[in-house]
């Protein structure tokens, strides 16, 4: 009788690993959606402040925290 390999340990394990890989792969990618919201926002602020002429400290469009 032939020797098979073990698919249905074969499966879990590439199941498991890639499981966790595409919870990484979310994580990142929100993390990339969240920063890049931040820069665009900061970008259109100092662009309003700009042609408003504003001196304005700090900046008035964060809405971060």
């Amino acid at each position: 009788m032939p020797d098979y390999p073990d698919y249905k340990a074969m499966y879990y394990h590439l199941a498991g690993r890639m499981a966790t890989a595409i919870e990484a792969l979310e994580a990142t990618t929100g993390a990339l959606v969240t920063i890049t919201e931040k820069l665009k926002l900061a970008q259109q602020v100092t662009e309003d402040m700009f042609i408003e002429g504003s001196d304005v400290g700090g900046d008035p469009g964060d809405k971060s925290e």
